[in-house]
């Protein structure tokens, strides 16, 4: 027997006048949306969301004809009922795998919560869950997870602090526990970004490190987005600072950048 995939639409809930969103709503009461396959222009038939093997396989299956023409009369009749409520659907039922593609074809249901943050359905009222997708985007995050613990359990006391303060949380006297403790919190809430900052170069988490400190001391200001020292221009910008200052023709300027920061300590 075929493994149940079930695939879960649920309305999308909007801040609106109304206010129906502080009780968990996104519909009065007795309302519904109804959903058809229309004309795509695009493709030059009805959106039916059915490829012509599923089209065949199910036409046979369930005795209709699912020819996606405008005068089929099966289309016109065939419409989903959504509600203010999650509605679940099983792909094993055929009418039921009929549905899920008609809802998927439909600008009206986000195909997934991904692609819905990603701003892909600008017009839906309603996003599908899907349990297969949902279970793979959850071992993918898990796996990114592993991956942040693993290089944070890696770094030395030293390193946790450069990199602490290229994120923006710290500065030379805090403590080993609150650099431990900071970073940490930046590996649970954005273990992507924290692997991208830990996995650069150790000259770049340096470099980026030092100009925090140089700048906390005012050895280095900004002006605009341009950092000065002694008044000249370094870099137009933090990047293009950052960027000069890895430049090994620039390496005595950084040898005496970090002299001057252990003589303000």
């Amino acid at each position: 027997m075929k493994k149940a995939n079930l695939v879960y639409v649920k309305p999308i809930i909007k801040e609106r006048w109304h206010g129906l969103h502080k009780q968990n709503r996104a519909k009065f009461q007795g309302t519904s949306d109804v959903i058809q396959a229309i004309y795509d222009t695009s493709i030059g038939r009805l959106a039916t969301g059915l490829s012509e093997k599923d089209e065949e396989r199910l036409s046979k299956t369930l005795g209709v004809d699912l020819s996606p023409n405008s005068s089929n009369e099966y289309w016109s009749n065939f419409k989903i009922k959504l509600e203010d409520k999650t509605q679940i659907y099983d792909e094993r039922v055929p009418l039921q795998e009929l549905q899920i593609n008609v809802l998927k074809a439909s600008k009206w249901v986000a195909n997934s919560q991904k692609e819905l943050d990603e701003g892909r359905w600008p017009n839906a009222k309603y996003v599908i869950y899907d349990e297969k997708g949902e279970i793979q985007k959850e071992a993918v995050q898990a796996e990114v997870k592993a991956k942040a613990n693993k290089l944070f359990s890696e770094l030395s006391p030293a390193k946790r602090l450069s990199l602490l303060k290229v994120f923006g949380k710290a500065s030379d006297n805090v403590s080993d526990d609150f650099s431990y403790a900071k970073l940490y919190e930046i590996v649970e809430k954005e273990p992507v970004r924290f692997i991208e900052v830990a996995s650069m170069k150790p000259a770049e988490i340096n470099v980026k490190a030092l100009i925090v400190d140089l700048t906390t001391k005012g050895i280095l200001r900004t002006k605009g987005a341009a950092y000065l020292y002694n008044d000249q221009q370094i870099g137009f910008d933090y990047d293009n600072t950052v960027e000069y200052l890895l430049n090994p023709k620039n390496q005595e300027l950084l040898v005496k950048l970090t002299d001057d920061l252990k003589a303000r300590k």
